[in-house]
């Protein structure tokens, strides 16, 4: 008798724990309205429900957020926040919890996630190149250094963006370079370059089909964009920026380019700043005009 009562005893008791965990645990719900607010002054970041606009938790310990960007894993669960020290935070939206936090260099500007979600990837100013590292755990899968500038050291790394299949795009700010890396074997990345686009390319964003990316020329008055869907080179397309502004082209450079099935010699002017249009002098020595959106595909 006094052991049955024991046995009732114990499973009373159990049930109640399970009943209070249940309790004390949060509300099923999905990620879709939720977000995170950077308080870059005192290093953490409030999680916020969009729909009612209000706060729901507050995550503290993520270091310098001076100047943090964030990107989310694919399910919208993890944010992954960039801070300026080189730090890579993974907060967990649902539990309101710094799920990993590593210092991957001394200073850094932003990041990116891969179209699979798989790659988190760092552009860091130093010592400058971009990193690659597992979504899950963090772990440093490759490194991707990068071409030395003036003063002999990697060139630091802006506008990192994120292409379809697994690639990265970014500027290389001391070299004036942009690259495209292929991470489809994270350990092991390709990386195809792309010289010349023009002086300290900056803060750089890729179209919605990943098509082309666009970068801001921060030391000259212009802009450079880049067919990522080929093998040809980035293109002056400030040039294209001063001819749609009608501004006077301080270049007489000339260019082979591809527009349409045409190849030919396009020659900047300042024809381009008053019609808004390229002359083409094809290889047969036919004049066509190109408009200028086309020639975006230089050699």
């Amino acid at each position: 008798m006094a052991g049955s009562l024991v046995k009732r005893g114990r499973y009373a008791l159990s049930l109640l724990v399970l009943l209070l965990a249940g309790c004390a645990s949060p509300a099923l719900r999905g990620t879709g309205d939720l977000g995170v607010v950077i308080e870059r002054a005192s290093g953490s970041v409030q999680v916020v429900d969009n729909s009612h606009r209000h706060m729901l938790a507050r995550v503290e310990g993520l270091g310098d957020l001076s100047h943090a960007s964030v990107v989310f894993s694919r399910d919208a669960r993890y944010a992954y926040v960039f801070g300026r020290d080189g730090a890579i935070s993974k907060v967990d939206l649902l539990t309101f919890r710094l799920v990993k936090r590593i210092e991957q260099a001394s200073n850094s500007i932003g990041g990116a996630i891969s179209s699979d979600g798989r790659i988190v990837a760092a552009q860091n100013y130093e010592p400058g190149g971009v990193k690659l590292f597992d979504a899950d755990t963090l772990t440093l899968l490759s490194e991707v250094k990068t071409t030395a500038g003036a003063d002999g050291k990697p060139s630091r790394v802006v506008g990192l963006a994120d292409l379809p299949g697994n690639r990265f795009v970014f500027s290389l700010f001391d070299s004036g370079e942009i690259w495209i890396v292929d991470a489809s074997n994270p350990r092991s990345p390709s990386v195809k370059t792309s010289p010349h686009v023009g002086k300290s390319p900056y803060d750089g964003l890729a179209s919605s089909d990943g098509r082309y990316y666009l970068a801001g020329l921060y030391g000259e008055d212009g802009l450079a964009l880049l067919d990522t869907g080929t093998r040809n080179r980035a293109c002056g397309a400030f040039w294209m920026a001063m001819a749609a502004a009608r501004r006077p082209c301080r270049y007489t450079k000339c260019r082979i380019c591809v527009v349409g099935p045409w190849r030919g010699i396009t020659l900047f002017c300042l024809l381009s700043a008053v019609m808004r249009c390229w002359w083409l002098i094809t290889v047969a020595g036919k004049n066509m005009p190109a408009c200028r959106y086309w020639a975006s595909r230089c050699l």
